[in-house]
């Protein structure tokens, strides 16, 4: 649908403003999916983010101008080098914010929360600010620090996250459980507007076809110690005493990368292992879910993890696919017992015992994914989450938009539409070609 269309005749084209720490579009799909969806509902779209080795300063991609005006570099730990490198991208939001004409709506993603405040220039113009809270920053930053809740750099970023909070106009976050702790930290009596991470229909297309030769378990996502990536390494090396024909596929990555690499070598396991050369995009996502015999989620349980729920298992659930996932409070209060296989975080033993009983229960976790994923259709989809983000923006037509937006992105799942993702792919498993 074009702009034209959208807003129709001698109607002034909205415009929108989205802000994200990190590389566009492989890094980000959740911002992705939102930015493209608001340019096929008729808004004039930018992004403003980091620019990976080799990606241009400025490009369009899926109906989106992306302008990276600042290179990625390598994730800092420290409080000072993380501040050192959240302000200098703000001053290039900020700059950008000063000379760009007026939007209607400035979108930011955090982490940094702070970057709200490098769009003051565009709210003094009459735009309205959206913070988008994927992660709790203080709960992010206390598991990669390790500083204590009461030391001195924790008492800032707990002043800065709930000014942040407060000087948005709207907050959005990823589920209910994150919504209600923002309200409780920040105060605010509006209502936090819940936008799950449910997938993009254009890139997970359920697969129907039945698949014959190996199983697969498939992890994908980033790569991090926390992912418990490590634990699954390991523990499909204990299952191979019972599946000897099973296949490990890994997607992603991330800091662990090089300590997988090690464990799938220690373990001998080269042969039967794909790991992928870096970040996938989602339209080969979705194609590996889509073929994948069980998706694995298998993250430990630390204070952020605790309260997130993974997109991968989101992912998983939409495409049918038989989940067996780390046993956490949100992702239980989200899927049940009944519809997701769980197991004890962190405990590789366990991980490599569900594995096997999957793999000898085929139909008791296809009746599992089938639960799930009915549950996932009337509770979670993507169209609803479209509509209430459309609602969000402000878009007073957001049922209608949000329904042709939905027609739109139907009518391309399957297509193959990597151009639009960007400049790089991923080879893929011998079994994808």
């Amino acid at each position: 649908m074009s702009a034209a269309a959208a807003t129709g005749p001698g109607r002034r084209s909205r415009r929108a403003l989205f802000v994200v720490h990190k590389t566009y579009p492989l890094a980000e799909p959740r911002v992705r999916r939102l930015a493209e969806a608001a340019a096929m509902a008729g808004w004039r779209v930018d992004v403003v983010a980091l620019r990976a080795p080799g990606e241009a300063r400025l490009a369009w991609l899926g109906g989106v101008r992306v302008l990276r005006p600042r290179r990625q570099v390598a994730r800092a730990f420290t409080l000072l080098a993380l501040l050192r490198e959240y302000g200098a991208f703000w001053v290039a939001v900020l700059v950008h914010c000063v000379k760009a004409s007026r939007y209607d709506v400035v979108y930011v993603a955090n982490p940094p929360d702070f970057l709200v405040f490098a769009a003051a220039s565009q709210r003094w113009r009459g735009s309205r600010i959206v913070l988008d809270v994927h992660d709790l920053m203080t709960d992010l930053f206390a598991l990669r620090s390790g500083f204590a809740d009461t030391s001195v750099a924790a008492r800032v970023l707990h002043r800065l996250e709930r000014a942040s909070l407060r000087y948005a106009d709207t907050l959005m976050t990823v589920h209910a459980p994150y919504a209600r702790e923002l309200a409780q930290r920040t105060g605010r009596t509006d209502a936090v507007a819940v936008v799950m991470n449910s997938p993009d229909p254009r890139f997970f297309a359920r697969d129907e076809a039945v698949h014959a030769g190996p199983p697969v378990f498939l992890f994908h996502g980033s790569i991090f110690a926390r992912s418990g990536v490590l634990d699954l390494v390991e523990a499909f090396a204990l299952a191979r005493a019972e599946i000897p024909e099973a296949q490990l596929w890994i997607a992603g990555d991330g800091d662990a990368r090089s300590q997988v690499t090690d464990a799938v070598q220690r373990l001998e396991l080269g042969d039967v292992t794909w790991l992928s050369t870096g970040m996938v995009p989602l339209e080969e996502v979705g194609r590996l879910v889509a073929r994948a015999t069980f998706g694995v989620a298998p993250s430990h349980s630390n204070v952020h993890n605790d309260k997130a729920l993974s997109g991968k298992l989101l992912e998983y659930v939409a495409l049918g696919v038989p989940a067996i996932c780390a046993d956490l409070p949100t992702r239980k209060r989200h899927f049940p017992d009944d519809e997701v296989l769980y197991f004890a975080p962190g405990s590789v033993e366990e991980l490599s015992s569900k594995m096997v009983w999957a793999w000898r229960h085929p139909d008791e976790m296809q009746a599992r994914a089938a639960k799930a994923l009915r549950h996932y259709k009337q509770a979670y989809s993507w169209p609803a989450q479209l509509k209430t983000f459309l609602n969000v923006l402000g878009d007073h037509d957001g049922e209608r938009t949000a329904t042709e937006a939905g027609e739109h992105a139907a009518a391309q799942a399957g297509e193959q539409t990597v151009a639009q993702a960007g400049e790089q792919t991923v080879a893929e498993p011998e079994e994808m070609r």
